[in-house]
């Protein structure tokens, strides 16, 4: 029986790759003064925060905190979005399960973002960011803080599942010992969750069904 649900947090409860790209394009045009392709932002995709803006940043500058400083000032211009019904479901369970957020996210930028659309991020035991490990995924040991906390609610492996977009959500918490629920709100890694005959959904509503009425992972 699942008494826990953990979600990845780009891209999987906020619509993070259709904003963020945009903030990279302005910012990239207005701070360094040429264009960075979609393909160097895809390479820059998915790497913890720090990693993300050296990749995307580097060659202009490797001072960390002028480019935290420009990233944070042009992502306050661009909010991000929920995913329809993602809070929504979370709210509605808050008292069925134990909730927490595993990301590669800095933890400024996610509790910042939370906070602007007005998320009440005590709907989660705990939101562990890239600032909170030392591995990051693929890497499953990414997973030893926040099973942590929740061994202490007697919550075991097999009563933990894990809901994420990418290949990576995959790899590193079924291989923690999670179950695994893909979420893919477009159709990037649909390919590889069908090759791999990995469970699916593709929106909130269907979370809902796959975990609540259909009752899978019993």
């Amino acid at each position: 029986m699942i008494k826990a649900i953990i979600f990845d947090y780009d891209d999987t409860l906020v619509q993070t790759r259709k904003t963020r790209y945009n903030t990279i394009y302005k910012l990239t045009k207005e701070i360094f003064n040429t264009n960075i392709t979609e393909k160097e932002i895809d390479e820059a995709w998915g790497l913890p925060a720090e990693d993300f803006l050296l990749k995307l940043f580097g060659r202009f500058s490797s001072d960390i905190h002028y480019l935290w400083s420009v990233y944070i000032e042009f992502s306050k211009k661009d909010l991000n979005v929920p995913h329809l019904n993602a809070f929504d479901f979370i709210r509605k369970y808050q008292n069925s399960f134990q909730f927490g957020i595993v990301t590669s996210s800095s933890e400024k930028v996610v509790i910042r973002e939370l906070n602007e659309i007005k998320i009440n991020t005590n709907l989660f035991l705990k939101i562990q960011t890239s600032d909170h490990t030392s591995v990051h995924k693929p890497n499953p040991e990414v997973f030893e803080p926040i099973f942590e906390l929740l061994k202490n609610e007697n919550i075991n492996k097999n009563e933990i599942v894990y809901i994420g977009d990418s290949p990576a959500d995959y790899e590193s918490s079924s291989k923690f010992g999670f179950h695994f629920l893909g979420i893919a709100h477009d159709s990037r890694h649909i390919p590889y969750f069908q090759k791999e005959k990995i469970a699916f959904v593709q929106n909130f509503f269907e979370v809902e069904n796959y975990l609540i009425h259909e009752k899978n992972f019993r």
